[in-house]
């Protein structure tokens, strides 16, 4: 599927927004190296991870998305047990314009970059039936727990509790 003119606009000022305000932080972190589809069978997966995954849902155009990336991305890396993070474009396909998701700085920050591949309100009607589509929109996991979901940036108290040992 060829993007349209609009989407790679969109994606080369998102590009270049991300890339002059991700500062220091992003060389941190191993970037992702390919556009992964997420499907009817990748929540299911992602919620079967052994170790602690804040999932970030996002779009292109999405002004909010890269605090929010980076800020999971610092506590992450500070964590010391295995923890991910991944981010999960909705309105792009894998496919489509992958080089430009790859260069664009906030989604370098993550362990693995994901784009719906399939109807987008299946989509995220299989992550949560009370969820309708707005960005950011950020669902924690952890082995053995109940998923957080959050709408925007976690708060203090949403990330203290997701990297707590016995959370809830």
């Amino acid at each position: 599927m060829k993007p349209s003119e609009h989407t790679r606009r969109r994606l080369a000022l998102a590009t270049l927004l991300a890339t002059a305000l991700s500062g220091p932080f992003s060389a941190a972190v191993a970037a992702p190296k390919a556009v992964e589809a997420f499907d009817a069978t990748t929540w299911p997966a992602l919620q079967q991870a052994r170790q602690p995954v804040a999932v970030v849902f996002t779009t292109t155009d999405c002004s909010h998305c890269p605090a929010v990336v980076e800020q999971l991305a610092r506590a992450v890396q500070q964590r010391r047990d295995g923890a991910r993070l991944v981010t999960v474009v909705m309105d792009v396909s894998p496919g489509e314009a992958d080089a430009a998701l790859l260069a664009t700085a906030h989604y370098r920050q993550a362990d693995r970059l994901l784009a719906f591949d399939g109807a987008a309100a299946a989509l995220r009607y299989r992550v949560n039936p009370a969820w309708r589509g707005v960005t950011p929109y950020v669902a924690l996991l952890r082995p053995g727990q109940p998923v957080t979901f959050v709408m925007g940036p976690p708060s203090a108290q949403d990330v203290k509790d997701w990297a707590a040992p016995s959370a809830r």
